[in-house]
């Protein structure tokens, strides 16, 4: 079905040589802009983020509920995933997910908003 429209245009060209020019011309036009519009979307749903699965997980911010000797339970977009992490994590810290390891994610710590502005300013200034 989806490679049916993308030769509509060039099917629909059968149109001049069934009516004449006058009736062919608008109809083929109306049917290009319809072609247009449709193509627009198709690219725009194909150049969206991927919000699904692990590539959907990177970079997603979590929060640490609770410490464990080697992993921690993190709660990431409405579930509670164990986690590790080679920093130090205590309950209620904010993690961005970097990776996913059987089951488990690797995260790290996130960093706040206004650090990252403040180091900016400090590395301009140097």
């Amino acid at each position: 079905m989806c490679h049916l429209l993308l030769v509509l245009p060039l099917v629909s060209l059968i149109l001049f040589s069934l009516l004449p020019l006058e009736e062919a011309a608008p109809l083929y036009s109306l049917i290009l802009l319809f072609c247009a519009i449709l193509y627009w979307l198709i690219w725009r749903a194909m150049r969206r983020p991927v919000t699904t699965g692990v590539e959907g997980m990177m970079g997603a911010v979590g929060q640490v509920i609770q410490n464990g000797k080697r992993t921690h339970k993190v709660f990431v977009k409405g579930e509670i995933w164990d986690a590790i992490c080679e920093e130090a994590l205590s309950v209620g810290e904010s993690v961005e997910v970097i990776g996913l390891k059987r089951m488990e994610l690797a995260v790290r710590k996130r960093l706040r908003r206004q650090n990252h502005a403040i180091s900016g300013r400090e590395g301009a200034s140097r």
